[in-house]
């Protein structure tokens, strides 16, 4: 255990590890509450918007076209654009750590300037590493993806309610959109709201799974 401590936080180790210890950092942050999962997302989000721009300019600047749909390719197949970039890149430094740990020892690297030539082919190994071990997240991601893009969908629609509910006790109600209809947990933010009535759909409890519905009167 020491010689895996002092090979952890060796020079030839250390830029594996700085990183690693940035994404434990951060889920620590997650699991109580002080960073979102997608905190990091704009990163990818500004190369989407570069496409764009570039797009707009396409006569101007064709080669800069190409050189973006290219790197966008590349997010692709890493599976990059389909995740969160912090899954991503926590399923990356992992491997990257483990070889860097691995290579050093077999080889007896003591020197800083060898470790950075190790590293390199060591980054895109893991690139590699990480793909296949990403795929069972990006159906679960595209399921909650599209389960919060309803919930959004929701908001602000009206329905009948099914069963009654108040500030305490879960009820359920009927919305139908284009068609679709949707079977929700409801409760009002205060008072009650009775079968039969019409509901109006205020908000969305996330962690709760439930809907904020207040009673809604037409006006004939």
């Amino acid at each position: 255990m020491k010689e895996l401590f002092d090979a952890t936080f060796s020079a030839v180790n250390i830029i594996p590890t700085i990183l690693l210890m940035f994404v434990m950092a951060y889920w620590l942050l997650v699991i109580f509450g002080a960073l979102d999962i997608s905190s990091f997302d704009f990163d990818v989000d500004i190369d989407a918007d570069a496409e764009m721009d570039f797009d707009a300019e396409a006569e101007a600047d064709a080669t800069g076209e190409i050189s973006v749909s290219w790197f966008n390719n590349v997010l692709s197949f890493f599976n990059i654009d389909k995740l969160p970039l912090m899954i991503f890149l926590t399923f990356w430094i992992i491997p990257m750590w483990l070889i860097s740990i691995m290579i050093n020892h077999i080889f007896g690297n003591h020197f800083f300037l060898l470790s950075i030539v190790f590293l390199i082919p060591n980054m895109i190994v893991s690139l590699f590493i990480a793909k296949p071990i990403t795929f069972p997240f990006i159906k679960l991601f595209k399921y909650l993806d599209k389960d919060s893009e309803t919930s959004q969908a929701l908001l602000g629609a009206t329905g009948k309610v099914i069963v009654g509910a108040d500030d305490k006790k879960i009820g359920q109600g009927d919305v139908n959109i284009k068609g679709s209809n949707y079977r929700l947990n409801i409760k009002t933010k205060r008072g009650n709201i009775k079968r039969g009535e019409t509901m109006l759909v205020v908000n969305y409890i996330k962690t709760e799974k439930h809907y904020i519905v207040e009673p809604y009167e037409t006006i004939d």
